[in-house]
């Protein structure tokens, strides 16, 4: 009964919404509760279901007062129909009295037998009048008892009614930080368990249900640290309807986090690296300070030209995460190795790889220039029967002791499956046998170089990628994960000799891949392969003559074929496709007929390709095509004339800036000049392109990046003055939604 009193409110939110609006001064607030008021008529079948227990709870109430009412009248009626039947036995009983007189006092035959009938018929009657009582006298017992039940009834739910209560207030929590919304609590303030009775707030204890909701489509989800100069929450990946990401709070450094939108959803996994903080005092205002310094375990860190540079990974399988990090001082204390997380703190750990390696390694065994240590991640999602897997490139170090006894293992192919046991190598293409003298002694034998594993792809269970050895250079490789395909193969030498093809940009076809080689004659052209030699093979020399190469790049399964970009030597850079035969190898459509369009940012939805390319007369802009010349054309001039919309390269730091998200293509665009650089999204057609999210309302840019699609929710990083560069999401709001006491 409780729940139905509830959801009584439901149909007095109009009228308590009004009057709440009508007596706040906090005009932003009325306008909230305002916005509520008009939604709530819109409220979906969870409405509807509340809407009729209410008229239950409603025309209970009333049909029990009708009752009560029925009753009372009832038990009026039987008292004067009791009344009437006494009077009317008392003269039945003075009438026999007086018969019974007259019979003593005659001596008549025949009145005596009359008088005898009368008697008999006048005690028939009282006998009637007897029943008729004890019936009325039993009526008026139940009608009593019914009148007694009705008004406990009616009691206990006027006293239900009298308790039920409702507070308005922000929902903090449960919304993005600057979209707190409303929400209204209906409950009971009778002191359920902590609260109080009758002290007019509402506890947890005290609530039954809640009405509200975060009233935009798009907002900051939290202030990590005010700092514009700061590169802002990067390397998305999505794991079980939750975001993970690198964040930076300005203490903990680079970590791993988790949000799934909300403020209370949005926290810091795990602080992998601890800071090193220390205390001092602020010079001009003398309050105290704690300053920490610590990159954080998913910092990029750069080392020179020797080893280049470090940058972190993060990839998702189904319920773990892989990370490339470090747990200490990167080069001194701890190695970029790999990290597993189950998305909590105790779940979060290193698994160690190398021991106690120390910086004097550097340069002077000649190793490969760039950083060596967990990289090229690629995830393998658990079947039910075998976990979340990761196949990575690492160099394994056991070196560091004191005595150097211990040699590397150069960059090979690793697996893990989250656990220290299940972390082994799987592939060793060039074998341990360098030798290297410290301090006099000389050591043997480890391997400073390795095969370097790249361009990592995953075909069914064969795992196909690049390495490159002595004997062969860098060549196209495979390998089977099942004991059915084969182990480790080289597909073909490409590039016969020592040299290599320098195989790359690996992409799965339909039945096959596909990659950009040199064979040592055509240059760097289309190559297509199923995995063994006799099927590997040139496509097609797109720009014939030695030395030429048209340098295929871009490459995307397109249906059964695939499209890419190439420069044929003669119309520049542009959109081409292929159904892996030299036949169907052409150029789709030379965009730019006096240079090239360049198109880049390829991504497919509804079975259409979406680029941005530049025609030479209205800049760099959002392009379609369906494969065919007549099907590939400009969806809008974003930025009107001979002004690019869309004008930067993506890299490591500006991430994914096209996306499809809930059936539309969302992208990072320039009008040129009423929003800047912000969030637009299309459906394909110039009529359905337009600005999504103004992030840095005006003309400011907010530079959006890193684009990930979660559900209902598109996240990404975008920068303000205010604010700096921070967590944002767009999402299809909802409206209000009603909740039951275990969501309060």
């Amino acid at each position: 009964m409780r729940g139905k009193a509830a959801l009584l409110v439901i149909l007095m939110l109009a009228s308590i919404l009004a009057g709440c609006s009508g007596s706040s001064s906090d005009d932003a607030k009325d306008e909230q509760i305002a916005s509520l008021q008009s939604e709530l008529t819109n409220l979906t079948s969870e409405k509807d279901d509340a809407v009729a227990n209410a008229a239950s709870l409603e025309s209970t109430l009333t049909q029990t007062q009708n009752a009560l009412e029925i009753a009372e009248n009832e038990i009026i009626s039987l008292l004067l129909e009791l009344n009437n039947t006494e009077w009317h036995r008392a003269n039945l009983s003075n009438v026999l009295t007086n018969v019974m007189e007259q019979l003593n006092n005659t001596q008549d035959d025949e009145l005596i037998n009359s008088y005898q009938n009368q008697i008999s018929e006048l005690n028939q009657q009282i006998s009637d009048a007897d029943a008729q009582i004890s019936d009325i006298n039993q009526d008026m017992q139940q009608k009593n008892q019914q009148i007694s039940n009705l008004q406990a009834t009616n009691n206990a739910l006027q006293s239900t009614l009298n308790s039920l209560t409702y507070s308005i207030r922000d929902r903090i929590n449960s919304c993005p930080q600057d979209n707190p919304g409303l929400e209204m609590v209906i409950g009971y303030d009778d002191g359920s368990g902590n609260g109080l009775p009758n002290d007019g707030i509402l506890q947890s204890d005290e609530v039954e249900s809640r009405i509200g909701e975060c009233p935009g489509d798009n907002g900051m989800v939290l202030e990590f640290q005010n700092n514009s100069g700061g590169w802002g929450p990067s390397l998305f990946a999505e794991m079980g309807g939750i975001l993970y990401f690198a964040g930076d709070d300005g203490i903990h450094g680079w970590e791993l986090w988790r949000s799934d939108g909300t403020i209370d959803g949005t926290y810091m996994v795990k602080d992998l690296r601890e800071e090193e903080c220390t205390s001092g005092t602020d010079p001009e205002t003398g309050e105290s300070t704690v300053t920490c310094e610590n990159g954080g375990s998913l910092e990029v860190k750069c080392w020179g030209d020797i080893f280049g540079c470090h940058y972190p990974e993060i990839v998702a399988g189904n319920e773990k995460l892989f990370l490339t990090g470090f747990d200490g001082e990167p080069g001194t204390e701890s190695c970029a190795c790999l990290i597993v997380s189950d998305g909590t703190a105790a779940g979060t750990y290193q698994i160690d790889q190398w021991d106690n390696w120390g910086a004097s390694y550097g340069g002077e065994n000649g190793w490969r220039e760039g950083w060596a240590g967990a990289s090229q991640l690629i995830v393998i999602p658990s079947n039910g029967f075998i976990p979340d897997r990761v196949i990575y490139s690492n160099m394994e170090v056991f070196g560091g002791q004191e005595d150097r006894s211990h040699p590397p293992w150069g960059e090979e192919l690793w697996i893990s499956d989250g656990t220290r046991q299940g972390t082994i190598m799987i592939v060793n293409l060039v074998p341990e046998d360098e030798t290297w003298v410290y301090e006099g002694t000389e050591y043997c034998c480890g391997d400073f170089q390795g095969s370097a594993p790249r361009d990592l792809i995953m075909k069914g269970n064969t795992l196909w990628f690049t390495a490159e050895t002595d004997n062969y250079g860098r060549e196209l490789y495979r390998y089977g994960l099942s004991a059915l395909s084969g182990g480790l193969f080289l597909i073909k030498d490409i590039n016969e000799g020592v040299e290599g093809s320098n195989p790359m940009y690996l992409t799965s076809g339909s039945n096959g891949a596909y990659l950009s080689a040199d064979n040592g004659s055509t240059g760097q052209e289309l190559f297509f392969s199923q995995g063994d030699a006799f099927s590997t093979r040139l496509v097609k020399d797109i720009w014939p003559g030695e030395g030429n190469s048209s340098e295929p790049k871009n490459l995307i399964k397109f249906g059964q074929k695939l499209i890419f970009t190439a420069d044929d030597g003669q119309n520049g850079r542009e959109l081409w496709i292929t159904d892996s035969t030299e036949s169907g190898t052409y150029m789709i459509k030379d965009i730019f007929t006096n240079g090239s369009s360049s198109p880049n940012e390829l991504t497919m939805m509804d079975d259409i390709l979406y680029f941005m390319a530049d025609d030479g007369q209205n800049g760099r802009e959002l392009w379609r095509s369906d494969g065919t010349y007549s099907g590939t054309y400009m969806v809008k001039d974003i930025n009107p004339g001979n002004n690019s919309s869309f004008y930067w390269d993506t890299g490591f730091w500006s991430g994914d800036i096209v996306i499809v998200h809930q059936g539309e293509l969302f992208f990072s665009a320039d009008d040129g000049g009423t929003y800047g650089v912000e969030v637009w999204r299309s459906d394909g057609t110039n009529e359905g392109t337009r600005i999504a999210i103004d992030i840095n309302p005006g003309n400011n840019s907010s530079w959006p990046l890193h684009y990930i699609s979660i559900g209902e929710k598109l996240f990404l990083q975008g920068v303000t003055a205010d604010h700096g560069r921070e967590l944002w999401y767009h999402w299809n709001n909802p409206g209000p939604i009603i909740m039951n006491s275990e969501d309060s």
